[in-house]
């Protein structure tokens, strides 16, 4: 089946009219929406014609709209309408706020498409005149004709079909600007990595403005025409039992995250809720968007193997938004892992498998751009028809602030993150900005935060660790979170073990502060924003749990 995304729904909905493309668990657990193909393919081409019929061609549409099958349509219908679809957090909280505001002050000229206009306008009264009321667009659009209408006309290749912000954790998020072909290169990639077809049914909690949650669990499926099965991410984070409930009432094939949910899954779910699951038509269980831990996923394979998990089912992969989403991952393989070198010790990393055809993963040295042999760590750099158009800035497309080319005009981009070729496929070290400085040796970040997460036996639900300067002396500080059920029985030695042990994996020995779970800075997509962290550290705004406890104490 050929042609563009509008095209493909309208072949889905015409030789499988009655099966479900999307089911939504509004509260993780009993089905509350669902769409067939036929509904979806005639309520997007419906809403993607009043669009159109409104200029919204070619302009930047911000979907302020919760996850659900809602989001979807207008996801789809703005797609096919030829205008640019801009993802955002929805309803902004938190986090989410800061990046709702900076996405809609970044674009001026973009209409803003919402569910709940009351609540954009009461955020900021002057957005109003950028405001598209959803629901009264849909209803226009049912009256506008009693059948599907024709599908558009595919847009071009090169036309932008997405403006995905990244996530930032390292900086400020930036309008990444995919094209209709992006989409199509990355998509089929996923299809070879993932093992995705038609007879696929992906079951996913990750939420709609992230680039996993984006591409792999909605616009990947549907244009595969498979099922997809979502819930809002808060649904997976009260309650983590629910994503595998649903892989397993669902018969889910495929699903992921990132590594912090086979974490937060291993220390929240009991055997016994597990022995009452049936995970044995997962097929693939993706791992990405922050780096992957091995010992993570060894320990949520053997802590499901009861509920029916694989552990070929393991799936580490590696990717970013300026990719579309796609970079590397080979399904079918489990977790495999490559002997590095930290310190003179020998250490396990996961490998992410290796590149689907399309793309090219080369490492190059990062200062001077020169390519490196296998085994040595330099900076991953990719090329590829799914590599991202440009950035959006002041209403055009300008080139990645990351493109590079070599001397031979081989054109690449810089993904900024540390890696090299094991045997077995790409191994993902760190961030560059993220890797450590201390006393003329270099230390990554992500070894300081394992050798603490291992030897604090499932104490220590996520850290940070960074270097600071005082004056005094240079040194890495660890910040630590602690879940509210550890608190009480904290270890006093527990500090002293981890220091030890970080000393023997890493040759440093890190001032080690303990938080309350959540306290860290992260992303929208929850990935923890060490750079962030280093700051509120160096301005004093780091809460520890000691000093938590002590305002507890006072104010009773």
């Amino acid at each position: 089946m050929t042609g563009g995304l509008s095209q493909r729904l309208a072949a889905h909905a015409a030789a499988t009219p009655d099966k479900i493309a999307v089911r939504f668990l509004e509260k993780g657990e009993g089905e509350t929406q669902s769409l067939t193909y036929a509904e979806l393919a005639a309520g997007t081409a419906r809403l993607a014609g009043v669009l159109r019929a409104r200029g919204l061609a070619g302009r930047p549409v911000i979907l302020a709209i919760p996850a659900g099958t809602a989001f979807v349509t207008a996801l789809l219908a703005v797609i096919s309408a030829g205008a640019i679809a801009v993802p955002v957090p929805f309803p902004p909280l938190g986090e989410g706020r800061n990046r709702f505001r900076a996405i809609v002050s970044g674009l001026p000229g973009a209409a803003i498409l919402a569910a709940t206009p009351g609540i954009v306008e009461a955020g900021d009264p002057a957005l109003g005149e950028r405001l598209l009321d959803l629901g009264a667009l849909t209803q226009a659009s049912k009256g506008a004709s009693e059948g599907p209408a024709t599908p558009p006309v595919q847009p071009e290749p090169d036309a932008p079909a997405v403006i995905q912000f990244s996530s930032g954790s390292t900086a400020q998020p930036r309008g990444i600007v995919v094209t209709h072909g992006n989409i199509a290169a990355n998509v089929a990639m996923m299809a070879e990595g993932f093992a995705l077809d038609r007879t696929s049914v992906c079951v996913h909690w990750l939420p709609p403005h992230h680039d996993m949650g984006l591409f792999g669990a909605i616009l990947a499926p549907l244009w595969f025409g498979a099922e997809t099965v979502l819930m809002p991410a808060f649904a997976f984070l009260q309650k983590p039992l629910r994503w595998l409930g649903a892989i397993s009432a669902h018969g889910g094939t495929i699903t992921g995250g990132p590594n912090f949910a086979y974490e937060l899954s291993l220390r929240r779910i009991g055997a016994a809720e597990l022995a009452r699951l049936d995970l044995s038509h997962l097929s693939v269980a993706y791992c990405g968007a922050e780096p992957v831990r091995a010992a993570s996923l060894a320990a949520f394979a053997a802590h499901t193997a009861c509920a029916g998990l694989r552990a070929e089912a393991l799936l580490p992969c590696y990717g970013l938004a300026e990719a579309t989403l796609l970079v590397s991952g080979t399904a079918g393989l489990g977790l495999r892992t490559a002997r590095t070198t930290v310190f003179g010790r020998k250490a396990e990393r996961a490998v992410c498998g290796t590149p689907p055809p399309g793309c090219t993963v080369t490492i190059r040295d990062p200062q001077s751009g020169a390519l490196l042999v296998p085994g040595e760590t330099g900076e991953i750099c990719v090329s590829g028809t799914h590599v991202a158009a440009g950035e959006w800035q002041s209403g055009r497309i300008v080139p990645l602030a990351n493109a590079a080319s070599s001397r031979d005009g081989e054109r690449y981009l810089r993904t900024g993150d540390l890696g090299f070729e094991a045997p077995e496929g790409l191994v993902v070290v760190d961030r560059i900005k993220d890797m450590i400085c201390l006393q003329g040796r270099n230390i990554h970040a992500v070894d300081v935060e394992s050798a603490a997460v291992a030897a604090g036996g499932g104490v220590i639900a996520a850290a940070a660790a960074f270097a600071v300067d005082d004056d005094a002396r240079e040194r890495i500080v660890l910040l630590c979170e602690v879940p509210a059920r550890e608190r009480a029985s904290l270890d006093p030695a527990l500090e002293s073990r981890l220091a030890t042990a970080i000393g023997a994996d890493c040759g440093v020995r890190p001032q080690i502060v303990w938080m309350r779970h959540g306290a860290l800075p992260r992303t929208t997509s929850g990935k923890i924003r060490r750079q962030a962290a280093r700051q509120e550290f160096l301005e004093g705004r780091v809460l520890s749990l000691a000093i938590e406890m002590r305002h507890a104490e006072t104010s009773d």
